[in-house]
């Protein structure tokens, strides 16, 4: 018998304590998994990697060709949109804006970019 060496009354928590300390804990917990759903939303996944090395790749072969054209392009498990058009109405430079989405169709990376369409 534990109770046997305590001399008198044994203190115990009322039920106000009890409900304030686990009003906290929730408090804490709901904070820490904020911070995991950002840390997991902003961190870099291995898809957005690989769909930014697509979009750098489709994006040299774009500022190679001569035929710049607004096309849609699936590779692998990425869909590529390519936009191309002329930047702020000046004849001499083009704007090629690339747009990778996965197979749900959500927006994954971007790349953007300016080049001098004339030789």
């Amino acid at each position: 018998m534990a109770g046997s060496k305590l001399k008198g009354r044994v203190k115990a928590s009322s039920i106000l304590e009890v409900i304030v300390s686990m009003v906290i804990i929730v408090i804490v917990f709901g904070i820490a998994m904020m911070i995991y759903t950002n840390v997991l939303r902003l961190s870099l996944s291995v898809k957005k990697l690989k769909a930014q090395a697509l979009l750098q790749e489709t994006m040299l072969k774009a500022e190679h060709s001569s035929e710049n054209t607004t096309q849609s392009v699936t590779t692998g498990d990425f869909r590529i949109e390519q936009e191309v058009k002329p930047y702020q109405d000046n004849a001499g430079l083009t704007e090629i804006h690339l747009t990778a989405f996965d197979a749900n169709q959500q927006k994954i990376a971007e790349l953007q970019k300016v080049i001098n369409s004339k030789p």
